[in-house]
């Protein structure tokens, strides 16, 4: 599930203006979060000025606070997400190895999430994204203080869909009516095709990996708007696909010569810099948005 990798923190300028602002002015900040997965060193621009995929996450870098030395809690999916949303390590928060899809448990329930916190506090709050923190009953993400969820239940590689993406070795796509072929593809995950979620409802299954990446930037736009329009602050946690393979497919034409991968460090920038106008134009001056990469 990948090696252990330091997360990179990308905050504009201009939100740490509006936090040192009295709060007779401001209120009370927005928060987002996005979470890139299997994000390397090298794909981003700030880090590597050979990489030329990412010009809005460097435009971040250069405007806000660039953090290299800011590490990971766990190098898988699942303990890191607990940590993120807990402040608490996987020896502590009980999370310390990766759910499957078979996984009947998740996220103790003991345990306090960052949503919850502010829920209380009066934020409207969602998810959009990867889970991976359980997804049966109450472990689901619309019982662990999101108002709103969009996204798929654990990783993508970890149920079959109809558009398997770019991956060595590749996957097949989700069998079609042959018990057989569902055998011999085991370790594609092809028993179980990958559920998109709305909510507690699943909306699609198997998901189009293709189309993924727009649909979280539509979800997270109407999310900001219709929070802003209510007059609340917000918290959002966009968890990406991006970069764990399989790779969707992206539809943005490749870059360089860096091919498939090259164009899906382009689509993971322009959603980012997607997400960042319409914060922008929502609560420019007093929204913190935070982006960091994890293995997993």
């Amino acid at each position: 599930m990948g090696t252990p990798s330091l997360w990179v923190l990308l905050v504009p300028a201009v939100v740490l203006v509006g936090l040192s602002a009295p709060c007779v002015a401001y209120g009370q900040p927005n928060f987002i979060i996005i979470l890139a997965d299997d994000v390397g060193w090298g794909d981003l621009g700030a880090n590597w000025a050979e990489t030329k995929e990412t010009p809005h996450l460097d435009e971040l870098a250069a405007e806000g606070m660039r953090f290299v030395d800011f590490h990971s809690a766990a190098s898988t999916c699942s303990p890191s997400r607990a940590s993120l949303l807990t402040g608490r390590l996987g020896a502590r928060n009980g999370v310390t190895h990766n759910f499957a899809v078979t996984s009947v448990g998740g996220l103790p329930l003991n345990e306090s999430t960052l949503a919850e916190v502010l829920q209380e506090a009066g934020y409207s709050t969602g998810a959009i994204g990867k889970w991976h923190l359980g997804h049966h009953g109450r472990h689901h993400p619309s019982f662990r203080g999101f108002d709103y969820y969009f996204g798929i239940p654990y990783s993508h590689d970890m149920g079959c869909t109809d558009t398997p993406g770019y991956n060595l070795p590749p996957c097949p796509p989700c069998p079609q009516h042959d018990t057989a072929a569902r055998v011999a593809r085991k370790a594609c995950y092809t028993e179980v095709a990958l559920p998109l979620f709305e909510n507690i409802t699943v909306i699609q299954q198997p998901v189009n990996l293709s189309s993924l990446a727009a649909r979280y930037v539509e979800k997270a736009t109407q999310f900001i708007q219709q929070a802003s329009d209510s007059g609340r602050p917000f918290f959002l946690y966009l968890a990406l696909a991006h970069m764990h393979v399989p790779l969707g497919v992206p539809s943005l034409p490749p870059a360089s010569n860096k091919g498939i991968y090259g164009a899906a460090l382009k689509e993971m920038d322009a959603l980012v810099g997607q997400i960042k106008q319409v914060a922008d134009s929502h609560g420019k001056g007093n929204t913190l948005l935070w982006f960091a990469g994890t293995a997993g």
